[in-house]
This record gives structure tokens, sequence and C-alpha cells, in this order.
């Protein structure tokens, strides 16, 4: 199985099976995702108008951080099937604590 591993502080806390397929109705969810971006999304404070995939990415792994603080299933899932479609490469998100921020890296196969 193909996992994508999700690294805190360089700690694994979470792994997600990457060969998942997806139901029209899940990848229809994904788009309104991508829709519901488009309009703005802050990062770190800052609103930033039609994101990249960059920033639209450092948003969805934001969201998965606090999704996997607060136990919240729906969150962790549609978080973890985002950036598995949209990164079908992705394998590995390390996010580190430095002071006031976190630093997000992506490692792809």
């Amino acid at each position: 199985m193909k996992k994508l591993t999700f690294f805190i502080n360089e700690e694994v806390v979470y792994e997600h099976d990457r060969e998942i397929s997806f139901e029209q109705q899940q990848l229809e969810f994904l788009d309104k995702m991508d829709k519901d971006m488009e309009s703005g999304i802050k990062i770190r404070g800052e609103l930033t108008i039609h994101p990249d995939l960059q920033q639209r990415t450092t948003f969805v792994v934001m969201n998965l951080i606090k999704g996997l603080q607060q136990d919240n299933d729906a969150v962790i899932f549609s978080s973890c099937a985002y950036l598995i479609n949209r990164h079908p490469e992705l394998i590995e998100v390390h996010a580190n604590d430095h002071e006031d921020t976190i630093s997000i890296n992506l490692v792809n196969e």
C-alpha cells in the first residue's frame, strides 16, 4: 500500500492510503473546495485572493493539522483526499514549528 505520511516536528502523526479511488460525488466535493478557495483564503493571517495550487495546498495542510488536533475525521479525510487527488506524486508532508510560524515541506516520489 502506498501511503501519504504526515510529520509534525519530524514525528509521524498520520498516514493515509494514496491508492484510494474517488467516487464522482467526492471528486465534485474537491472541485467545490477549489471553487470556495478561489474567492480567497487566509494563510498565517494574510488574505490571498485567487490562490495558486501551492497556496491552496498550504491552506489544506493547515486545515489538516487543525483536524488532527481536534480529531475531526471529516476534515482529515477531505484534506487527505484533496492532497492525494491534486498531488498524486506526494508521499510526505512535514510541518515544523518555528517560534510563531509553521513551515511546511512537501516530499514527492
